[in-house]
C-alpha cells in the first residue's frame, strides 16, 4: 500500500472555508462503509487542508472534494509526509517551512487560474 501526503488549495476567490472543506472530508470518510483499513488523516490549514492516506483513497477524496468548487480548489503532493522531523518547526527551530514561499506565491496565483479555467468552460 503506497501512502500519499498531498495538499488540498483553496482559492482565495473561493467562498468554501478550511472548515467546510474539513468537514467533507470527514464525512467521506465516516461514509466509507466499504471498510477499507486504510486510515486517512487530515489536517485543516490556513490555505485548505493537508491530507494524508492510501493513495488510491486519498485521490478518491480529493475529486469528492473538488466538487465543492470544480475551478477553485487544487491538490498537489506533498515533498514531506505529516510529522516529519525535516519540516517541522519546532526541531528546526521556528520560521517558515521548506517550500512555504513558493506555496504563497502558488496560491496567490490560483484566482487567475480560476479565470482561465472558467473561460475555457
Amino acid at each position: 500500500m503506497k501512502i500519499e501526503t498531498r495538499l488540498i488549495l483553496i482559492s482565495p476567490d473561493s467562498e468554501i472555508t478550511p472548515a467546510q472543506m474539513k468537514s467533507k472530508i470527514l464525512s467521506i470518510i465516516s461514509e466509507d462503509v466499504a471498510g477499507t483499513s486504510a486510515e486517512v488523516i487530515v489536517k485543516e490549514t490556513c490555505y485548505g487542508a493537508l491530507l494524508e492516506g492510501e493513495e488510491k483513497k486519498v485521490r478518491e477524496i480529493v475529486r469528492e472534494v473538488r466538487k465543492m468548487d470544480k475551478n477553485g480548489i487544487f491538490s498537489k503532493l506533498r515533498g514531506f509526509p505529516l510529522g516529519d522531523p525535516r519540516v517541522c518547526r519546532a526541531t528546526r527551530r521556528g520560521g517558515p517551512r521548506p517550500g512555504f514561499h513558493q506555496l504563497e506565491l502558488e496560491i496567490e496565483l490560483l484566482p487567475k487560474v480560476r479565470e482561465a479555467l472558467d473561460n475555457i468552460e
